[in-house]
């Protein structure tokens, strides 16, 4: 017989092993598991023909970044401090030395032959010259471009211009389902070139007032699936993807597309070459996008509740104010200055820095308003970190090497097959990303690569890409912030969404691979 003593201490023994069982269970650190493990396993992988082992460290970390956006419980800025932090401390940057010449940072104050046969020295800090390639992405023009805009969005949200532009359209277009559909779809376009996050611009100011206009027309969310409730949402959803797609500005990710194109391909692919290769496909996309759903999904609208919701508030919004009118004057500056870069000679980058300082200097907003705009700053910090990391790879050639590897498969295919087919395969791996810009991040450049080793041409793919990074977008309904939040009203079932996804996919690549081709071949492009 075991005696009382013993059976006490067994207890107190599984007690606390289910204490500390739950303990991990409820940590976060576990959700990071398995970033950190395909980070280490990568890490210590032998390095394959043309990558060292600083390669293979950064190529690990940045599979665990991409792993941990999909898996860890730690916000994006977290998991790339983190990241940069382990990158700095184990030397897996380029470093710099005194004399100008690129190294790995681990070969830092080691010798070495130069080409004369003489013995020299890389002089260079392996951590500080590491730290300082881990924030060197903070001084990148497009990072600033979108922190700028972010707080250019502030002014839009805070004076009530954003919400007063959107009840106009709707006002003005509500005659018809189908009108209403094109209301959203304008008030996504006004809003685009100034809120570089879809997810604030759609869940901020466009996903409030189509809740209300769904609301008003009396569509109860707790009733489940409805037909003007899911057209509307699936139609505020893809708008403000594609919308995302048409300006550089429009998704906090499209920059990153931009860099990689101007610096693999080295072509300008600025704000204005962007618009006017996304225009015509895009614009066109955004027209017969409502008749094509409301044909699918034949809702009906009570437009005299409509028109009460309408007026309701706009009551609630007031008169034009003071602050609105010194917006509308900022912002047709900026428009005007972004239109006509190549006569002012004025970077994209200044300009919205010239709108941040006008605006508070006409107390539109104020400095206590751009602290307080965390969403400026976690984006200038996290988007700053993913160019870093771009860059890097770039340097440390694992961006050729995947590129590489990648276009081995299409060596026999003409340059404008390969192109297409690198396009096809970029928009449907958005299925296995809940962000899309980690969608950007983890296959922009290396698709890039491929193309370039390819010879596809460079300005065809990269608008096929910029289009893609966003629109790509339709095909789940957690694909971003602002789609998973219209997703979640229930007015349209799962599987569902995914069949409209489909046929959306479907759409995009008919549209962008006939209109979009002849345009760009007007364009001269291809």
């Amino acid at each position: 017989m075991v005696p009382r003593q013993n059976i006490g201490i067994v207890r107190r023994y599984v007690d606390s092993w289910k204490s500390w069982a739950q303990l991990v269970r409820e940590s976060r650190l576990v959700s990071a598991l398995p970033a950190i493990v395909i980070a280490l396993i990568i890490a210590n992988l032998p390095a394959p023909h043309g990558l060292s082992d600083t390669s293979m460290r950064l190529l690990g970390v940045f599979a665990g970044v991409v792993m941990g956006l999909l898996t860890a419980d730690y916000d994006t800025s977290v998991i790339l401090a983190v990241a940069l932090l382990m990158l700095t401390l184990t030397k897996s940057f380029m470093c710099t030395t005194l004399d100008g010449k690129h190294v790995e940072c681990d070969r830092c104050n080691t010798v070495y032959r130069g080409k004369t046969g003489r013995w020299d020295e890389y002089k260079c800090d392996p951590i500080g010259g590491s730290f300082e390639a881990a924030i060197s992405g903070f001084s990148n023009k497009i990072v600033w471009l979108v922190f700028c805009a972010f707080h250019i969005g502030k002014a839009v949200e805070k004076t009530g211009f954003g919400r007063r532009v959107s009840l106009a359209l709707v006002q003005a277009m509500g005659r018809s389902t189908i009108g209403i559909g094109y209301a959203v779809c304008l008030a996504e376009l006004a809003l685009a070139p100034f809120i570089p996050s879809n997810t604030a611009r759609g869940g901020g100011i466009v996903y409030p007032i189509v809740e209300s206009v769904i609301a008003s027309l009396g569509v109860d969310p707790q009733m489940g699936e409805n037909p003007m409730g899911g057209f509307l949402s699936i139609i505020a959803s893809h708008a403000n993807l594609l919308s995302s797609s048409l300006f550089i500005t429009g998704m906090a990710g499209n920059p990153i597309v931009a860099s990689k194109a101007a610096s693999i391909f080295d072509i300008e692919f600025g704000f204005i070459e962007w618009l006017l290769g996304a225009s015509v496909p895009v614009l066109l996309l955004i027209l017969i996008m409502p008749p094509i759903m409301h044909a699918f999904m034949r809702p009906t609208v009570n437009f005299a509740r409509l028109e009460c919701e309408i007026r309701r508030q706009n009551r609630n919004l007031g008169p034009v104010s003071e602050d609105e009118y010194k917006l509308c004057l900022t912002l047709l500056c900026c428009l005007v200055m972004w239109v006509g870069t190549p006569y002012f000679g004025i970077d994209a980058t200044v300009v919205a820095f010239i709108a941040i300082v006008a605006l508070i200097l006409l107390n539109v907003l104020n400095w206590d308003d751009v602290v307080r705009n965390h969403k400026a700053w976690d984006t200038f910090f996290w988007l700053a970190a993913f160019i870093v990391l771009a860059e890097q790879l770039s340097e440390l050639g694992v961006t050729d090497w995947i590129g590489n590897t990648l276009s081995s498969s299409l060596h026999n295919a003409s340059p404008l097959r390969s192109t297409l087919t690198l396009a096809v395969v970029y928009f449907f791996s958005m299925y296995f990303f809940s962000s899309i810009s980690s969608h950007v991040v983890a296959f922009a450049g290396p698709f890039f690569v491929a193309g370039k080793v390819l010879g596809c041409p460079p300005r065809l793919l990269a608008i096929l890409i910029a289009i893609f990074s966003s629109s790509a977008g339709v095909l789940t309904p957690f694909s971003t912030g602002s789609v998973a939040m219209y997703a979640s009203q229930g007015y349209i079932t799962q599987p569902k969404w995914f069949l409209i996804g489909i046929m959306s996919a479907v759409a995009i690549l008919c549209v962008s691979f006939s209109v979009g081709l002849l345009w760009w071949k007007l364009l001269g492009w291809y």
